[in-house]
């Protein structure tokens, strides 16, 4: 092959793949083709964090050297025989100057552009936290109809976002897909930065864009946020495997589950839904000659694994591609799902999200900010006898329990609707934790009152409160 030839079809040829970007770079003596990738997570307008060890990591072949550059600094790193390579660049500075990212082996080259550096922060959890900004009622006059979604009144080139798309894996995957688009038309899988009226943050999580303003607000630094959220999504599934197997209340709800997956397959499926479609047509017929409304029409059996409540299915496809990412911090609302479940050991699996997300990072001590589902439905019944209690009780004994961790009350604030509309109100209050927990602002309370017990005086009762 000449050399024009060989530049034509390795060294230039760029593909986008689910993994990250992909390159064929020439290295070694004998010219040998070699694959330069790197992780999903970092594409064009992300935000690194700041002041903590960032590492930058991908894919090439074995030995390959790896090279990284950002803001004057450079690193190398050599590919391992399983094909990964990593590089921790030190602490950075906040910096709102746009510059590249650049990665590069032997004569291939990925540019990751217009990087900031400032403080990013993961949302995590269920339909609460995924929310998106268009879905809002709030006072401030910015609701629109989804087919529209103009929402946001101005640009905010500071702020940039990631929705991770929606998917559950039976296995920990190492990536995600790039450019996925959802049930609703908006990119996932890479950064956007905060434009008017551009769908990828009208899309976004409402209560994710409010933390982010009035952190900025306070911070005055560029702000990064990722969300993992996926509605309808049991504890258990934000749970890594290994958490699942020490506890043993879950083991009856695991096997289950896995004995559906081990029993699936797509031939099986289609067989399947081959009789009942000719069932459905008799039946369709059926009731055309008596006059009768026809039934639905069936759909295929989808894998049981990648439903969204497989066990540890979204932390595997979600969150483990994110685990050598640097976060300040995460910003968790779940608990909903649980109230209507059965078979998910909440008290358990609960605090097993913290403990398994903080292990995946690496970060024992992983700022976790967790809110409390709050009341819905009719006025007259929110405070009658029900599981929301329990529910309620577990998400505060797990902050009691767990160092580091923030607590929103949400109780205070009910509503006639599952989910509270009202996002900036709950932003506040996570805020105030961050604001004195995480940046150590002085002189800011956050907690709310909390009994602790009663003593009995004579005919009176003194509760004893804390603020948490």
């Amino acid at each position: 092959m000449n050399k024009r030839g060989l530049f034509g079809s390795a060294i230039f040829r760029f593909l986008l793949l689910g993994m990250g970007y992909l390159s064929v770079c020439v290295g070694g003596l004998h010219g040998r083709a070699e694959e330069l990738r790197i992780a999903s997570v970092f594409s064009d307008h992300m935000v690194l964090q700041r002041d903590k060890p960032v590492r930058v990591w991908g894919w090439a072949d074995e030995g390959s050297t790896v090279t990284v550059n950002f803001a004057g600094r450079e690193k190398q790193g050599i590919s391992q025989a399983d094909g990964t390579w990593s590089v921790t660049l030190e602490p950075l500075a906040a910096s709102g100057e746009s510059r590249d990212l650049l990665i590069s082996c032997g004569n291939s080259k990925i540019r990751i552009g217009d990087v900031l550096v400032g403080e990013v922060w993961l949302l995590g959890g269920q339909s609460n936290m995924e929310m998106p900004l268009w879905w809002r009622g709030d006072a401030d006059g910015l609701q629109n109809a989804k087919d529209t979604r103009l929402v946001l009144g101005t640009d905010h080139p500071w702020l940039r976002v990631m929705t991770v798309p929606q998917k559950a894996s039976r296995i920990p995957q190492e990536s995600f897909e790039q450019d996925a688009v959802d049930g609703d038309g908006v990119v996932t899988g890479r950064w956007f930065v905060a434009q008017e009226k551009h769908p990828a943050i009208s899309g976004f999580s409402a209560l994710g864009y409010f933390i982010a303003v009035q952190l900025h607000e306070k911070l005055g630094v560029p702000i990064g946020m990722i969300d993992t959220s996926w509605g309808g999504t049991l504890a258990s599934s934000w749970n890594s495997e290994e958490s699942l197997a020490g506890i043993p209340e879950a083991s009856p709800m695991v096997a289950r589950r896995n004995a559906a997956a081990d029993a699936w397959s797509p031939e099986s499926s289609r067989a399947q839904f081959e009789r009942e479609i000719a069932e459905w047509e008799a039946k369709v017929q059926e009731a055309k000659a008596a006059n009768r409304q026809p039934p639905g029409r069936p759909e295929p059996k989808p894998d049981p694994s990648q439903d969204r409540n497989f066990p540890s299915g979204p932390f595997n496809a979600m969150l483990w591609p994110l685990r050598h990412f640097t976060f300040r911090g995460v910003f968790f609302y779940q608990g909903e799902n649980n109230y209507f479940d059965s078979e998910d050991p909440f008290e358990k699996t609960f605090p097993g999200v913290v403990q398994s997300w903080r292990q995946a990072f690496s970060e024992p001590e992983l700022p976790f900010c967790i809110f409390q589902i709050c009341g819905w439905g009719d006025v007259d019944a929110l405070y009658d006898p029900t599981k929301l209690p329990t529910i309620q009780e577990v998400q505060h004994a797990t902050h009691r329990a767990l160092a580091r961790t923030g607590f929103v009350v949400t109780t205070d604030y009910p509503h006639v609707d599952i989910h509270p509309m009202v996002k900036r109100v709950i932003a506040e209050r996570a805020l105030r934790w961050a604001r004195s927990e995480i940046y150590g602002e002085k002189g800011l309370t956050w907690g709310s009152p909390a009994l602790i017990g009663f003593r009995q005086d004579g005919s009176r009762l003194l509760l004893d409160f804390s603020t948490f």
